[in-house]
């Protein structure tokens, strides 16, 4: 029998791009009770309003009770500002924030279960990518309240280190950044061909949309995929002998290599 969701009551730290996809994932699931969203200005927060369950907050001060989690959701450079104000809660602690690792936290949490969390956007539509790692401290109670945060916001994975989240940021946290960015540059070059902007972008988002859900979809690796619609002397292939000549596949190796790195600078 399956084990039925627990009514969580959430305080979120922060309502910005991160917060909000998370936010966005979770009401439309029914096992949470409430969120109180504490947040310097109310206007990030009043898209969410219409529901009753959440609420916002100015402050830590201004929290009625005791929340089942504290997950903190702002830029990693606040954090040390940030966490003294939340000391005093007894509770269990989550932090979707960059590069900052578990010790940093146990420091101002040092009695506390502590999980480090990295989800990218796409949990705002429960099809995100999710890291996550937790301290010593954790039980298996706690677990399963941490899988009822986030198993339903897509794949979930927990890993074993703090390297390994980092190497997870940089490949998903970071990741739908890159597949923007090559949606773009294929819209871009629709324009080229004469399409006007609208019909570029909807011929690019389909084309990626398409495709990722064959490639899901199929028992075929996606490098099969690539060589069973690229046929001898064809468009396609005079298409991928040009990003073969432009080292697309070492670019983006550089790429995730440098966001692995910045991950380690942001611990310090």
């Amino acid at each position: 029998m399956e084990r039925p969701k627990a009514r969580l009551k959430i305080a979120l730290v922060g309502c910005g791009a991160m917060g909000s996809a998370l936010l966005k994932g979770w009401l439309s699931l029914d096992h949470f009770e409430t969120f109180w969203v504490i947040a310097p200005h109310k206007e990030s927060v009043d898209p969410f309003l219409e529901d009753p369950r959440v609420h916002w907050l100015a402050s830590p001060q201004d929290l009625p009770q005791t929340p089942d989690a504290l997950i903190f959701a702002v830029k990693p450079f606040l954090l040390e500002a940030i966490l003294p104000l939340y000391q005093s809660l007894k509770t269990l602690i989550i932090s979707v924030a960059a590069g900052k690792p578990l010790s940093f936290y146990e420091t101002y949490f040092p009695e506390s279960s502590i999980i480090r969390v990295m989800p990218n956007l796409s949990v705002s539509l429960h099809q995100g990518v999710l890291g996550l790692l937790a301290n010593k401290q954790m039980t298996s109670s706690q677990k399963a309240k941490v899988d009822d945060c986030f198993q339903n916001l897509g794949f979930s994975l927990w890993v074993n280190s703090d390297e390994d989240i980092d190497k997870l940021t940089a490949i998903s946290g970071s990741g739908p950044a890159y597949v923007f960015y090559l949606i773009e540059s294929l819209a871009e070059a629709a324009e080229v061909l004469g399409f006007e902007e609208k019909t570029a972008t909807s011929l690019a988002l389909q084309t990626f949309l398409g495709a990722s859900l064959t490639a899901q979809a199929s028992e075929f690796s996606p490098t099969i995929l690539r060589q069973h619609v690229t046929s001898a002397k064809g468009t396609t292939a005079a298409a991928l002998e040009v990003l073969e000549e432009g080292q697309l596949k070492n670019l983006m190796a550089a790429a995730v290599v440098a966001a692995f790195e910045r991950t380690k600078e942001l611990r310090e």
